[in-house]
């Protein structure tokens, strides 16, 4: 996701609130569980995996950080196209590419390597293509394969595919029909999904990551920009909104049934987040600049942490002599780790990208 400036500088916050949630979840998770059994169409509170997921469970709602970042990817490209005042097809997808792919493929290269991944044979060179070709997220063979959280990667993308489309619905039925537009098809996916696969056990599953069923999710965040370019609230009764839709997306995560609109309620928590975040004073904020700069790297981070977060661990442990200094030591490692990520890979990646566009068009 790119950076739109200082006047954008709530969205730079959220990002860095979002990847917290997401280290939080996935760090936590892998020693005390991620969620808590189903019994029937209930949440089992009477089996959990451990004492701690009872005592700490606000901490398994972490993965709503992604839904966090979708809107957020939603809001930075469409402001960038409303600011650009021109949509060049060619273009856009060309500079996507060279965000995301660089530090994308660099990553997944690393973890083939030390998941010692033979990608001769028939089942690692389809983990390796399908990660490749970023259609992963479409297979539960390959969905969490090698790295548990390369599936959104995939689905952005995909989401990125659908931007063209989204912009000839928004030039002609406006960009709040084109809610009700996306949310129609998720709708019609969502039914789909169940009466093929039946209710999914867990939040994510590839039915459950299609872009169909987060494009509207991602179009929350070009709502918000849209509005916002304009000098425009997107919620105009936050509070009500808030108090509304927060308590749905919690039930909607113990009942069974309402799961495959977990997702999507998380994303309208996170654009209602988003617009008060936008038209906030953040700079007087003693959190504002850490969780900014965090926000900055939290890409590489993604990338990087959750098949890291054991290795790190163990490593800092036999250095430090205490599990639990390594468990403090584990995020800052991993944000030094990311920097140099974001700096040299990121950065790198969106230069070349830019020079090759230059020294073409020079050259046509």
């Amino acid at each position: 996701m790119e950076h739109t400036g200082t006047k954008t500088y709530g969205a730079d916050v959220l990002r860095g609130v979002a990847i917290l949630m997401v280290f939080i979840y996935h760090s936590f998770g892998s020693v005390y569980g991620f969620f808590l059994p189903w019994k029937g169409w209930f949440r089992d509170f009477s089996g959990p995996p451990s004492n701690q997921l009872l005592w700490f469970y606000p901490i398994t709602y972490g993965w709503a950080g992604v839904s966090l970042f979708f809107v957020l990817s939603g809001f930075c490209i469409h402001l960038s196209f409303l600011r650009n005042k021109t949509f060049n097809v060619s273009h856009f997808f060309w500079r996507r590419i060279w965000r995301i792919y660089p530090a994308y493929i660099l990553a997944l290269l690393t973890f083939i390597i030390l998941n010692h991944i033979n990608i001769l044979s028939r089942s690692g060179a389809t983990q390796f293509l399908s990660h490749a070709l970023l259609i992963h997220n479409f297979m539960n063979s390959t969905f969490f394969g090698i790295n548990a959280s390369f599936w959104s990667i995939a689905t952005e993308a995909q989401l990125y595919l659908l931007f063209p489309l989204l912009l000839f619905f928004r030039s002609r039925f406006g960009i709040s029909q084109c809610l009700f537009i996306t949310f129609f098809l998720g709708l019609i996916w969502r039914a789909t999904a169940v009466w093929i696969w039946g209710l999914p056990d867990y939040l994510i599953t590839p039915p459950l990551t299609f872009p169909l069923m987060t494009w509207f999710d991602w179009t929350l965040g070009a709502f918000v920009a849209e509005r916002f370019f304009y000098k425009n609230h997107a919620f105009t009764q936050r509070r009500i909104w808030l108090s509304v839709c927060l308590p749905v997306f919690i039930a909607s995560t113990l009942f069974k049934p309402l799961t495959t609109f977990s997702f999507s309620l998380a994303a309208v928590v996170a654009a209602i987040i988003l617009d008060a975040a936008l038209h906030m004073s953040w700079r007087k904020h003693f959190l504002a600049a850490p969780l900014a700069f965090i926000g900055a790297v939290s890409y590489s981070l993604y990338l990087w942490h959750q098949p890291l977060i054991f290795r790190i661990v163990y490593h800092l442990q036999s250095i430090t002599n205490s599990t639990i200094a390594a468990w403090f030591l584990l995020f800052p490692f991993m944000v030094a780790v990311s920097w140099m990520s974001f700096r040299i890979v990121e950065k790198l990646g969106i230069y070349i990208g830019d020079s090759l566009w230059k020294h073409r068009h020079q050259l046509s």
